[in-house]
């Protein structure tokens, strides 16, 4: 229990504080399991939540390629989270994939993953909770609350979050070319 405890506060205190991309990925990499595609980047200050690197591993977390965590984000990483390629998450977004059941008088933890799909991207400051779905192409607004699936290529806004618009097939094509490493 205490080398799980001090693997969480050395990941969220020391290494989202590094300035450099190698060091934090090799970490997240070795250490808690988490597959990186090439050219993704967890940028500063990220949170990850987690019961401990084995659970990591068995509930499955990957980053695909050219895709970028911003800044102080938080990401529970604790039901399993699966991001595309070509994602690009603002800053401050929360992904959580662990809520108690308001209906159940033990008040249990239930986990479900969160899977954003290829070319999705989540505005700043946006939530998204347990179970979703993001479809390819897919945008969320900045401070959405997205408790259900988001259909390709849908832009939702809003708290509950609501498609509020669509976007064109050939939006969804592109490949974040930016190396901040």
């Amino acid at each position: 229990v205490f080398a799980i405890r001090l693997i969480t506060y050395l990941t969220n205190y020391l290494i989202s504080g590094i300035p450099s991309f190698k060091l934090r990925h090799a970490w997240y990499r070795r250490v808690l399991g988490i597959a990186l595609g090439p050219k993704a980047g967890v940028h500063l200050g990220c949170y990850f939540w987690f019961y401990g690197p084995g659970q990591i591993r068995r509930a499955g977390v990957s980053i695909g390629a050219n895709s970028r965590i911003n800044r102080d984000c938080m990401i529970d990483v604790r039901g399993g989270v699966r991001i595309g390629d070509n994602v690009s998450i603002s800053p401050q977004v929360a992904i959580s994939t662990a809520a108690h059941s308001a209906a159940d008088p033990a008040f249990r933890v239930e986990i479900r993953p969160v899977v954003i799909e290829d070319n999705v991207w989540i505005g700043m400051r946006a939530m998204i909770l347990g179970g979703v779905t993001l479809g390819r192409g897919s945008v969320v607004a900045a401070g959405a609350v997205v408790t259900k699936d988001v259909p390709p290529l849908t832009i939702v806004a809003g708290v509950p979050a609501r498609p509020i618009g669509v976007r064109p097939e050939e939006a969804s094509h592109y490949v974040i070319e930016e190396d901040y490493r």
